[in-house]
């Protein structure tokens, strides 16, 4: 059986993922309590401990608020931190999925999808600290590595699971609490569910080292996206606004092109598909 050292284990990712696979690998699941990944020595030689055939760190800061409010304590986990696993990696030899994020396109002049090799300025803290993290583990592990660039995953509440914002809870929340909210129509990007994520990302381990854009396509607008969310429910509530003001001067466009991964076998299906599966899968 092989044994997977995974951070961040009760995160949204974290905590379905070892769920999911804790039959078929031997997974050892590690939260911010068990292990500080800012700590070098500790990182290091937890890794050397149980020398794990791969190492997958969902600990990271991603909220883009947090980021740019608080930049250096961001940066320590999510670029120092990654630098320290890797460092852990090249010792023991273990395999390392880094997770990275779409925020690395977001400041292009020109419309998505964009592919792998579209890097523009990303214009958040969160996006330049996960495109310098790409960097600095390439720069410790020149292979035994894959860096996987999410998109903004979404899931449901789940018992004993954490869960924070995403577009389906977010209207589902909204449903339940008879609130308005409003989202963006000048904002694209693929929205992929955290499941489609899980059971593909133990496919990574049979393909070449190398950067991958890892999540949905979507052509819809994140409005457009919220109101699909309602119309499967066949719920007419008017609970969804446009906020026209939000990226006014210069459209968001997030949106990746899956074609890399396409063709090594491993399939995302559409936004607009995934959200109806996953509202069936839990019912709604």
């Amino acid at each position: 059986m092989k044994k997977i050292l995974l951070t961040g284990a009760s995160g949204f990712l974290g905590s379905r993922f070892y769920d999911f696979y804790k039959d078929e690998y031997e997974i050892i699941p590690l939260t911010s309590k068990d292990l500080d990944v800012t700590n070098e020595n500790d990182v290091i030689n937890t890794i050397k401990k149980h020398t794990p055939d791969y190492t997958i760190n969902t600990a990271g800061i991603t909220s883009t608020a947090v980021c740019d409010k608080q930049p250096e304590k961001a940066y320590n986990v999510n670029v120092k931190g990654n630098i320290n696993i890797a460092k852990g990696c090249k010792i023991t030899g273990s395999k390392m999925i880094y997770l990275s994020t779409e925020q690395v396109y977001n400041g292009h002049i020109k419309p998505g999808p964009y592919s792998e090799d579209n890097i523009s300025n990303p214009v958040t803290e969160y996006g330049r600290q996960k495109l310098e993290g790409e960097k600095k583990v390439r720069e410790v592990l020149d292979d035994n590595l894959w860096i996987l660039r999410f998109s903004w995953l979404y899931g449901l509440p789940e018992k004993g699971k954490s869960i924070g914002s995403n577009i389906v809870w977010n209207v589902v929340e909204a449903i339940l609490k008879g609130k308005n909210i409003e989202l963006p129509v000048n904002e694209y990007r693929g929205m992929t569910y955290v499941y489609d994520v899980i059971k593909n990302i133990t496919k990574v381990f049979d393909i070449p080292y190398g950067t991958y854009n890892f999540g949905s396509s979507n052509n819809l607008n994140t409005y457009e996206t919220g109101k699909l969310v309602l119309a499967l429910m066949q719920n007419n509530n008017s609970i969804i606004n446009k906020d026209m003001l939000k990226y006014c001067d210069a459209t968001r466009d997030l949106r990746m092109d899956p074609e890399k991964i396409t063709s090594l076998g491993i399939y995302f299906d559409s936004t607009e598909k995934s959200i109806e599966r996953c509202l069936n899968e839990f019912g709604l």
